[in-house]
């Protein structure tokens, strides 16, 4: 129960499902709710998908197509560093985002399932075990969807003009969180270029 107790708790914070609510919300504000609900579950399935099959071949996977974390790093703070910059001149509120937009990429990955999350899941099978390990993740993505649905009718409340200036600024945070992504990455390819030399 312990293992489970802490694997549970460290996927929870890397998840950050909370923290995603605003991000989430303004990638998704020009849906419907039936549409919305749909493109949380679906990126939820698709994150779980990654996480899960991370927890049981990360590790072999990686060794197989010689991919590294640096690489998940850099990969996906450009395509949140895109993501961000649309949000910021406007283009995510002007254009009526598809399901098949935004479900995947960037929400499913690099949001929930990022490099972070997946080197956790990979971690906590090898600390704790498979079983709490998968366990966790199915806890943790339930609980994420459920935040992610119900979180709809709190922002709801706030106003659309207060909403507009959150996905700016939220935007704005996000271009910052894959600046940082894009930079660990290349400092743990050079620390590499560096340990090798």
């Amino acid at each position: 129960m312990r293992s489970f107790w802490d694997a549970f708790i460290m996927l929870f914070i890397v998840l950050d499902s909370i923290g995603n609510i605003p991000i989430f919300y303004s990638l998704t504000s020009n849906m419907e709710e039936s549409s919305r609900k749909k493109v949380f579950a679906e990126s939820i399935i698709v994150a779980s998908a990654l996480l899960i099959f991370f927890a049981l071949f990360g590790y072999s996977f990686f060794q197989y197509y010689n991919v590294t974390f640096m690489d998940f790093k850099i990969a996906g703070g450009l395509l949140l560093l895109l993501i961000s910059l649309e949000g910021l001149i406007g283009r995510v509120e002007a254009e009526t985002l598809r399901s098949e937009d935004v479900a995947i990429v960037p929400m499913a990955t690099p949001l929930l399932a990022g490099p972070g999350s997946i080197y956790v899941v990979m971690y906590l099978s090898t600390v704790y075990g498979v079983l709490p390990t998968l366990l966790s993740i199915a806890l943790n993505t339930i609980i994420a969807y459920f935040i992610l649905v119900g979180s709809n009718h709190i922002i709801q409340k706030i106003g659309k003009n207060t909403i507009l200036v959150l996905a700016r600024i939220f935007s704005l945070l996000l271009a910052v969180l894959a600046v940082s992504m894009i930079r660990s990455g290349l400092e743990d390819a050079l620390r590499q270029v560096l340990k090798g030399s």
